[in-house]
C-alpha cells in the first residue's frame, strides 16, 4: 500500500515494506508513542547521526531513540533541545565547519543542560492562607506553558519549511521571535 510520496526525492513509500522490517515497525511504535512535540524534532536529531555516503539503518534508529528516550523525560525542554541541536550541527555543516555524522548524545546533554533553567517551573506550597495565591500562580504558569507550547510547535513548523502564516499562533509566534531577535541582538 503507497503510503505517500518522499517530499525530496519524490519516491514512493510503502507502508507493507516499513512493517515487513522488524526494526521499521518498532521505529514506527517508538515515533507513535512519543509526545507530538517531541517526535518530529526527535527524527530530524537521530538524521544527524547518518553517516555521509549511507543511509541509517533502521536497527540504528530504533537504538538511538531508545538512548535518547532513557536518558531525557518527554518534554517541551527535550523538545526544545532536539530542536536547538538540530539547528545547531545543521548550520556547522552548512559552513562546512564539522560535517561528520553524530556519534553520541553528548552535545544534546549540554544543550539540555543549558535550557534546563528556562523551562523550570518554581512550585509554591500553598498553606490554607495562599491557596488562591498558589492556584493563581499555578494557572499563569499553565498559561505561560500553553503558550511556550503554541510557540515552539509554530518555530518547528517554521524550521522544517512549512507554511505558518495561517496558524492561530502565528502572531504569538512572531512576537516571540522579534524578542528573541531582540534579545540576541540581531
Amino acid at each position: 500500500m503507497k503510503l505517500c510520496r518522499c517530499p525530496i526525492c519524490h519516491s514512493d513509500i510503502h507502508l507493507d515494506q516499513l512493517l515487513e522490517d522488524d526494526a521499521g515497525r518498532e521505529l514506527l511504535g517508538l515515533i507513535v508513542q512519543c509526545q507530538a512535540e517531541v517526535a518530529r524534532p526527535l527524527v530530524a536529531y537521530i538524521g544527524l547521526f547518518r553517516p555521509e555516503k549511507s543511509q541509517l539503518s533502521n536497527s540504528r534508529a530504533v537504538k538511538l531513540i531508545k538512548e535518547v528516550l532513557a536518558l531525557f523525560p518527554q518534554s517541551l525542554l527535550l523538545a526544545h533541545a532536539l530542536s536547538e541541536t538540530v539547528r545547531a550541527v545543521q548550520d556547522k555543516r552548512r559552513h562546512n565547519q564539522n560535517r561528520a555524522a553524530l556519534t553520541n548524545h553528548n552535545y544534546l546533554k549540554q544543550v539540555y543542560d543549558t535550557n534546563a533553567p528556562k523551562f523550570v517551573s518554581v512550585t509554591a506550597q500553598a498553606t490554607t492562607e495562599n491557596t488562591a495565591q498558589a492556584a493563581q500562580q499555578a494557572q499563569a504558569q499553565q498559561h505561560q506553558n500553553d503558550r511556550m507550547n503554541r510557540i515552539l510547535v509554530v518555530e518547528q513548523l517554521h524550521q522544517f519549511g512549512q507554511p505558518i502564516k495561517h496558524l492561530k499562533a502565528y502572531p504569538e509566534w512572531l512576537a516571540w521571535k522579534h524578542q528573541q531577535e531582540a534579545l540576541n541582538g540581531k
